[in-house]
């Protein structure tokens, strides 16, 4: 993806369902298939990865991709929520 974006053929990359996409490699003979989605910016977020055995994938592969992503997003909605903390001229009683 570094070498051509997102410009891949089908046969490497595709869309999966929602935010989510594939990312279809083969390493010394063996097809993989890697579950990925981008997430503000620059950041790609792996949410699950299997060695590919059909042509159509498994709907608890699916399900396990969109549950990791929910997780992704919560996360980075708390880091981003400020710690509450105490204000420092405030007595205590």
């Amino acid at each position: 993806m570094e070498e051509h974006g997102f410009g891949l053929p089908h046969s490497v990359i595709a869309k999966v369902r929602g935010k989510i996409w594939e990312l279809r490699p083969e390493w010394g003979g063996i097809e993989y298939r890697f579950f990925y989605v981008a997430i503000v910016g620059r950041r790609i977020v792996a949410l699950h990865a299997i060695r590919k055995q059909s042509q159509k994938l498994k709907a608890k592969d699916i399900e396990m991709a969109e549950s990791r992503y929910h997780d992704v997003l919560k996360r980075l909605v708390d880091e981003a929520t400020p710690p509450i903390r105490r204000r420092t001229d405030q007595k205590e009683s």
